[in-house]
């Protein structure tokens, strides 16, 4: 069965799932595009693409609800991608096989428990972080995903206990002013996004994630990423990055993107793979016969306006116009998720880019009991005392107050 892939990247906990992918970029097209709603000074080749932040995670098959089996470490649908590269026959894409985490990540979650009782629990209390425990556990395989609604798909970055549907409704979240603030800003960012077109149309487009599932439609200029402003990007939207901080987001560890798609593309259905946040598109050049699609229900982008959709939800996206499409993305936090579970949830995803960019390092973890057994054996300990030992005048047989044995 043919399924979305999206290329391996780094905005999430890939180092959680073994099984990923290399980024795939199908060749540009040649040729000038239409000009943009957002007017420029030159035209350019149509740009690769990105969605909006979207996270490396595959669809599962139809039928991964009947196809489970129990490991060790907790249960897997096999991707016809997988398959191939387990020498399975790929027409049996549904079977299951153990998933297990490797060494890497063994040694991850190991630091990364430790420095979470250490620095999160005593700040937050245990009993308000049980659902991020329990999240913990589906990270590492050993807590089965439960029945998911129709057309939502996450592995393994499960979080429990939050309310699932494709699409929200503004006033449906928490603090919606803070959309009607950007709202008004966005004259702010169109202008920003028209600057960047006439003076430096190509560095839009590079910093973009390409592969097969976005295709070659679609580009994204990333402001934020995992929790971190872009400073070099960011200098070319200074407004939109103060609008955002004074408006009060509540931003998400994932990011803010200007998502961009050309005529006559489209993005091929898939998850983004987490259900801890939603995701607001604010419409900054919509034209006529543009839609998004998420679970199964399509709706078309508001221009100077916002909608809110759930990227665990499958969803794609179409631009039969002959203009550009440019949206701003911004991933915020589920609503039903608490202040310390948000808390908990944005120290793991730090201490994951911390330990991906090699800033934590790996230290083996000591035996149980390893320090008590320490200090029977050492001198402070009572195994080698000055109260067990006779005391004698410094002399030629003694050293340092203590009489020498005899050998």
């Amino acid at each position: 069965k043919n399924m979305a892939m999206l290329a391996g990247s780094a905005d999430g906990l890939a180092f959680v799932a073994p099984l990923r992918h290399a980024d795939l970029a199908p060749p540009v097209p040649s040729g000038t595009r239409p000009t943009s709603r957002v007017h420029s000074r030159s035209s350019a080749a149509a740009s690769l693409s990105v969605c909006a932040g979207a996270v490396a995670l595959a669809r599962r098959s139809p039928a991964r609800k009947n196809s489970r089996c129990h490991s060790r470490k907790g249960f897997v649908t096999l991707r016809a991608e997988e398959v191939e590269d387990l020498s399975i026959t790929a027409a049996t894409d549904t079977r299951v096989v153990k998933r297990e985490l490797n060494d890497r990540q063994q040694q991850f979650w190991e630091m990364l428990e430790e420095d979470f009782e250490e620095d999160v629990v005593p700040e937050f209390g245990r009993e308000n972080l049980l659902r991020v425990y329990e999240f913990i556990k589906y990270c590492k395989y050993e807590k089965e995903i439960p029945e998911l609604p129709e057309f939502q798909d996450i592995d393994p970055e499960f979080f429990p206990g939050l309310r699932a549907k494709p699409w929200w409704e503004v006033d449906e979240i928490d603090n919606p002013e803070w959309v009607e603030k950007v709202v008004a800003g966005l004259p702010y960012v169109q202008g920003e996004l028209a600057d960047l077109l006439e003076d430096n149309e190509e560095y839009l487009i590079s910093d973009s994630v390409k592969n097969d599932v976005m295709g070659g439609g679609w580009s994204g200029f990333r402001l934020r990423r995992l929790g971190a402003w872009l400073s070099r990007n960011c200098e070319l939207f200074p407004k939109t990055v103060q609008l955002l901080k004074q408006s009060d987001v509540p931003l998400a560890m994932r990011g803010v993107i200007v998502a961009r798609q050309v005529p006559g593309t489209g993005v091929q259905p898939h998850s983004d793979g987490r259900n801890f946040f939603l995701t607001a598109h604010f419409g900054l050049s919509v034209p006529p016969d543009c839609a998004i699609t998420v679970g199964g229900e399509e709706r078309p982008w508001k221009e100077d306006d916002c909608i809110v959709l759930d990227t665990s939800f499958m969803h794609s996206t179409r631009n039969d116009s002959d203009e550009d499409r440019f949206v701003l993305v911004i991933d915020f936090w589920h609503p039903d998720l608490t202040i310390p579970e948000r808390e908990a949830l944005e120290w793991i995803y730090d201490f994951r880019n911390k330990f991906e960019q090699g800033k934590i390092k790996y230290v083996p973890k000591l035996p149980d009991g390893f320090w008590e057994t320490l200090y029977v054996y050492s001198a402070w300990g009572g195994a080698y005392t000055e109260e067990n030992v006779l005391k004698e005048p410094i002399g030629p047989d003694t050293l340092g107050g203590f009489k020498l044995g005899s050998f």
